[in-house]
């Protein structure tokens, strides 16, 4: 019997304690079985359509990746990058200038509206193997 009290007690207790943090802000983990509402409604396999075009995703992940690292779009598409990098930043580079060089968060998207037809090369700063085309038709 005090058996089972006891470990009715540390199962409270731990409980407890998992929800007691002093962080204001919540940071979602790596894993996929939590995504931000936010990011889901912007994934790229299911992408909506705005009233002014579709929203895409680019993901800056761990070890030099960009996904996907080539996209093809309408005028009026939106994209936005997200940095899976914990520690650390990204920063995106437009090498035909649309925006000044861009400091990616972890987690906190930067998003770019393409208005005009073209080719655009984006590059992550000091990983010139860490690129992404986007044509815009």
């Amino acid at each position: 019997m005090k058996r089972n009290s006891l470990i009715l007690l540390m199962g409270l207790i731990f409980l407890f304690a998992s929800g007691c943090t002093e962080s204001n802000e919540s940071v979602p983990d790596d894993s996929n079985s939590s995504v931000p509402e936010a990011e889901s409604a912007l994934q790229s396999e299911n992408n909506t359509t705005s009233k002014l075009g579709e929203d895409h995703i680019v993901r800056l992940e761990k070890y030099g990746v960009i996904r996907p690292s080539e996209l093809e779009l309408s005028k009026g598409d939106t994209v936005s990058w997200w940095s899976d990098k914990r520690q650390g930043n990204y920063v995106l580079v437009s090498e035909e200038k649309l925006f000044p060089d861009e400091k990616l968060l972890y987690r906190v998207p930067f998003t770019y509206t393409f208005n005009e037809i073209g080719i655009y090369h984006f590059i992550v700063k000091d990983l010139p193997g860490m690129n992404a085309t986007i044509r815009v038709n």
